[in-house]
């Protein structure tokens, strides 16, 4: 399926449950994007060099907001993606070149401030910039590791750096839904040297939440 596709996907889909949850809930009058939870799920999308690594890939995204002031928000997040891919890729091994696929549970954990501004009754628009640190795994084991070693597979812990956008909607009685769209900016050979300097770093996440 093509991003195109995707993006038309998420943008239905959300107009549809806004559409059918404001006729049948009982709104407030007016919502807060202050301390809350929410939960997104998406797609995740490799970007330039990063294509060839992995194709579009499922996401799913946890995030805490605590609120600064009524304008601003602290927001902790985790969100993990399963890369998909046949492609395989070249790791750097010790004294060697190795192939693996980018295939398993990868993520980021960090958090952003955001700058929050409502813009009707129920709804608001949000930007945020973010860092934190990353990981990413292939299917690759690694060569002379002891069996009871926590690092047994290729990859890469770096940090990474996002910015991002959303709109939510008070479409329900003590909650809200969503859309979000962040982009990633991730040196996954910062730190490691299992990656060459062109095997890419830069993504962007799109997906719809529901927040309490």
């Amino acid at each position: 399926m093509s991003n195109l596709k995707i993006i038309y996907t998420i943008l239905v889909v959300f107009f549809f449950v806004m559409g059918k949850s404001i006729a049948q809930a009982s709104l407030p009058e007016a919502g807060s994007l202050g301390a809350h939870i929410s939960l997104s799920v998406g797609k995740y999308v490799p970007l330039s060099n990063l294509k060839t690594a992995f194709n579009t890939s499922p996401y799913l995204g946890i995030v805490g907001g605590i609120k600064l002031d009524d304008k601003w928000r602290l927001d902790p997040s985790l969100t993990l993606f399963f890369p998909q891919s046949n492609e395989r890729v070249f790791i750097i091994a010790s004294d060697s070149l190795v192939l693996g696929r980018v295939n398993t549970l990868s993520g980021h954990l960090g958090g952003s401030i955001n700058r929050v501004e409502k813009v009707g009754r129920r709804t608001f628009i949000e930007a945020r910039v973010g860092a934190g640190f990353s990981f990413l795994q292939t299917d690759t084991k690694k060569q002379d590791v002891s069996e009871d070693s926590n690092d047994n597979y290729y990859g890469s812990e770096t940090v990474f750096l996002n910015a991002g956008l959303g709109v939510t909607v008070f479409a329900f009685e003590q909650s809200y839904v969503g859309l979000t769209m962040n982009y990633y900016f991730t040196p996954y050979n910062l730190f490691s040297q299992n990656f060459n300097s062109s095997f890419g770093n830069q993504a962007i996440s799109i997906g719809i939440t529901y927040g309490l």
